[in-house]
């Protein structure tokens, strides 16, 4: 845990003590930890999909937009929750 940087830390301590039933996470170090711990995990990438299949944004365009802020996500990712949808 000490690895993690002081947020994620305090976002899976928070998780347990309040005993969340979802954990947001991207970095790969705290979502192994988090899961080590027994927290169930989303990263932004499951959230976005998630809004896209209840009609709350477009996914094709959340990704685009995200990718011109600066988020870097593996293309092929990219394409295999676009190709689910």
């Amino acid at each position: 845990m000490e690895k993690l940087d002081p947020g994620e830390q305090e976002a899976i301590l928070l998780a347990e003590q309040i005993e969340a039933e979802l954990i947001i996470l991207d970095d790969k170090a705290a979502r192994q930890i988090a899961s080590e711990r027994g927290l169930r995990i989303i990263g932004l990438l499951g959230m976005i999909k998630d809004a896209a299949q209840f009609g709350l944004l477009d996914l094709r365009v959340t990704f685009e937009r995200l990718q011109e802020a600066g988020f870097w996500a593996a293309p092929s990712l990219l394409e295999r929750l676009l190709r689910q949808q």
